[in-house]
């Protein structure tokens, strides 16, 4: 394993995160909605988060950022664990399983019982890696929605974990 450093997310990480989140989206066309806008600003999205109580952790190699991921609270005890994205050039080496497991540690150090999550079912990769963290699956579903007249759907499947 390389020098992989977790930590929360600073303001001096604000633009490499968002374009790393913006990369990420933009080259998962199977995965989710392409149209950034569609999310809204990352950076504020993280910031409510953590404002709520949850958690965003950047992920970098030598000083450069090249994962990110968030704790979304649900309720009191429930987690969601989402925006795990990690740069291409680092699939297969390890370390988005080393950031989940950072985010469950997180998770269970801010008092959370249960962490959820859901993905979509064409991201094999990452349902493998949920399931070998001892995530199981709760539901599938097909999300829909519509953006600029063109219907989108996404089988999407649903896990959990009890801290």
């Amino acid at each position: 394993m390389t020098d992989l450093t977790l930590m929360p997310l600073s303001p001096a990480d604000h633009a490499d995160m968002a374009a790393l989140y913006a990369f990420s989206v933009a080259n998962n066309p199977q995965g989710f909605i392409q149209k950034l806008s569609f999310h809204g600003d990352i950076v504020e999205t993280a910031q409510n988060w953590v404002t709520a109580g949850g958690d965003m952790q950047v992920a970098k190699l030598g000083g450069t950022l090249v994962g990110m991921g968030a704790l979304r609270p649900v309720d009191g005890t429930r987690v969601e664990l989402c925006k795990l994205h990690l740069h291409p050039d680092h699939h297969g080496k390890g370390l988005g399983k080393t950031m989940s497991l950072h985010l469950l540690t997180r998770a269970r150090e801010l008092g959370f019982k249960v962490v959820e999550l859901h993905v979509t079912e064409t991201q094999q990769a990452a349902i493998g890696l949920y399931r070998r963290l001892g995530f199981t699956e709760t539901k599938r579903d097909v999300w829909t929605t519509e953006i600029d007249g063109q219907a989108l759907s996404f089988p999407t499947l649903y896990m959990e974990k009890a801290l």
